[in-house]
């Protein structure tokens, strides 16, 4: 395959295609692919030019289809017979983007550029890869892009030391253009570029899928570090997770001069918080930082109360080297206190406990603070507990999370609760924990104002 390389960046801007001619009609072979993919939940609602283009069915008991993956689906007559043979053959990956085979040999990522304006396919033909000829059973046919300098493939196709796994870098498949695809157009000279990973029949499909998506990230970091070309895997957008902001009201708003006074470093972090909305554990630590920010006052203020009650003792002597020593001993204890003891303080003092109640038995947060919730690793908030309050259970809860994203894997410190990792389920789901530590941020500011 050959095509030649100009200016396509106005097509890319345009993200127009040309207008499409009338249908031609299919072949006896062409229906009877079509009806196996109708066979496998789709139903086809159009042809168009060279595409015929399908919607997921509904199952039976009315539950939609999953809305982290596209509704509509189309693909290109020419492709109908690949997509009708292997659509069976393949499922949707959990985490990511993509598609993967039942038997978790075959695993193929999309991709994009994180932070820039051209589409993944454009930048990736920017490199020419050399590479040692794979020495597999695998079929391998890149794109050869033709310049009026030079010749080259954007593409690879590469074995593993052991030949036990092979990883390309090629053309989308027919098969994840039709599962993954979002079905908008796109210029006909756009090639989609996507990681592929093959491997020999798999133990196990959790294992497969395992080394797959390993495999694929550490392709990736090897890509960014070594020819600094960043693509990173597509996470799926499941539908709970992201806690969304009201709409604003209709009615006019009451506003003055600020009361409130905000330190610039709150406030910048306050800021970053929103700005990372597409990082939810980046938006989170903002949220922590504010509350970092305010332990060593909180801290001082439990430790001056402490020494006030020392010294407000009837029993107190100041000529009494044990009075004296009792109040030493409470400014000791203040300079160790450890920093979730720190928080547990911070959330007791300036946090109100119907408010923090209040916040637990909310709508959204229903099933989402449980032992069974969807952020595994951190302690369950229980408001009929009796051997911890509220505020302790929401303090710790919130610096065993912090822990989960801060720290590596392979500290034996934390060797029960691994590492959250930004782009997956759970770091998809961190919504409600967002909104506690922002609730939580927000109870410290008003409480330590003058």
């Amino acid at each position: 395959m050959a095509r030649s390389d100009d200016n396509f960046e106005l097509d890319a801007l345009l993200g127009t295609e040309p207008r499409e001619e009338e249908d031609a009609p299919l072949t006896a072979e062409q229906e009877a692919e079509a009806l196996k993919i109708q066979a496998l939940g789709f139903r086809r609602v159009g042809h168009f030019g060279d595409f015929l283009h399908f919607v997921r069915k509904q199952t039976e008991a009315g539950a939609g289809v999953d809305r982290s993956q596209p509704k509509e689906a189309r693909i290109h007559v020419r492709r109908l017979q690949s997509v009708a043979s292997n659509l069976a053959n393949y499922r949707f990956h959990e985490e990511y983007k993509g598609v993967i085979s039942h038997d978790g040999t075959s695993v193929e990522f999309l991709i994009q550029t994180p932070g820039r304006f051209r589409p993944s396919g454009r930048v990736i033909e920017d490199y020419a890869w050399d590479y040692q000829a794979p020495q597999c059973t695998h079929t391998f046919a890149p794109w050869v892009i033709r310049t009026g300098t030079r010749e080259y493939k954007p593409g690879f196709h590469l074995n593993s030391p052991g030949r036990d796994a092979c990883i390309e870098l090629s053309e989308i498949s027919p098969v994840a253009e039709f599962m993954c695809r979002e079905g908008n157009r796109v210029p006909l000279d756009y090639i989609e570029y996507t990681i592929k990973v093959l491997l020999p029949a798999a133990v196990n499909f959790e294992t497969s899928a395992r080394v797959a998506q390993a495999a694929a990230q550490s392709l990736l970091f090897e890509l960014d570090v070594k020819y600094d070309l960043s693509l990173t895997l597509i996470p799926r957008k499941p539908e709970r997770g992201r806690a969304a902001r009201k709409s604003p009201p209709v009615t006019p708003q009451t506003i003055s001069f600020p009361s409130t006074v905000v330190p610039p470093e709150v406030a910048a972090l306050f800021s970053f918080a929103a700005e990372a909305a597409d990082n939810l554990p980046f938006a989170f630590l903002s949220y922590y930082q504010v509350l970092e920010y305010y332990l060593p006052l909180t801290s001082q203020r439990d430790a001056l109360k402490r020494i006030r009650r020392e010294i407000r003792d009837f029993s107190f002597n100041i000529s009494s080297d044990a009075s004296v020593l009792r109040v030493l001993n409470t400014v000791e204890r203040a300079k160790v206190v450890s920093e979730e003891e720190a928080l547990k303080i911070l959330v007791r003092d300036c946090v109100r406990e119907d408010k923090l109640e209040a916040f637990f038995q909310s709508e959204s947060a229903q099933g989402h603070f449980v032992r069974n919730g969807p952020i595994q690793g951190v302690p369950a908030i229980n408001l009929k507990a009796t051997n911890e309050t509220v505020a302790v259970q929401a303090a710790k809860r919130v610096y065993a999370l912090r822990n989960r994203i801060v720290h590596a894997k392979d500290d034996p410190r934390y060797a029960e609760t691994p590492q959250l990792l930004p782009r997956s389920n759970e770091a998809d789901a961190l919504g409600e924990d967002i909104r506690l530590a922002r609730f939580l941020a927000l109870e410290t500011i008003v409480d330590t104002q003058d």
